[in-house]
């Protein structure tokens, strides 16, 4: 579970900085995975170990998403086999950026989702957590959290009816894979 400080610094990082880091990310890509590039990286924010340890907060999470666009860029371009020459640069592509509106509504959504997922007792979160955003298998999830495969199945199912129950069923919009 998150410390209460580290909940307060989540809230005012995502609430002053999210709408601009994703203009960012959408003029480094073209409007291409934004979204999941800005979650990466306050995903990455908050995996430090210590978090409040940053001096600028801001500068960090700009870093980390212009590093994990350019590396989403590189893979983009192996898989359709161009070449270093035929790369265009993620600088000059034309922004997309999202209406007020889409950006208030995306910080709703976050905010809705950690509130549901702070209802979960601790361990099946962490479950949860790892399996939909860490992408770890069941047994990945089990040895992390020192419990059976089994457990962390059924921890992890509780918490996505969990979160179905609280969300209405739809968790499309959630970005949860």
């Amino acid at each position: 579970m998150l410390s209460s400080s580290i909940r307060g610094l989540f809230d005012v990082l995502f609430r002053r900085h999210s709408g601009e880091l994703l203009n960012f990310a959408e003029r480094q890509m073209g409007g291409n995975d934004a979204e999941d590039i800005v979650q990466e990286a306050y995903l990455r924010f908050f995996q430090h170990p210590d978090p409040s340890s940053i001096e600028n907060p801001r500068a960090y999470l700009y870093k980390t998403t212009a590093n994990l666009g350019k590396n989403r860029f590189r893979a983009e371009s192996v898989r359709r086999g161009a070449t270093h020459e035929e790369a265009v640069d993620p600088d000059s592509l034309a922004s997309s950026a999202p209406e007020p509106e889409a950006v208030t509504d995306g910080v709703i959504r976050l905010e809705r989702f950690v509130e549901v997922l702070d209802e979960l007792p601790e361990m099946q979160r962490h479950a949860f957590v790892l399996h939909k955003m860490e992408h770890l298998s069941y047994a990945e999830v089990a040895e992390v959290l020192g419990i059976s495969p089994k457990t962390a199945q059924r921890y992890i199912l509780k918490a996505w009816q969990h979160c179905l129950m609280r969300l209405g069923g739809d968790l499309s919009s959630y970005s949860i894979r």
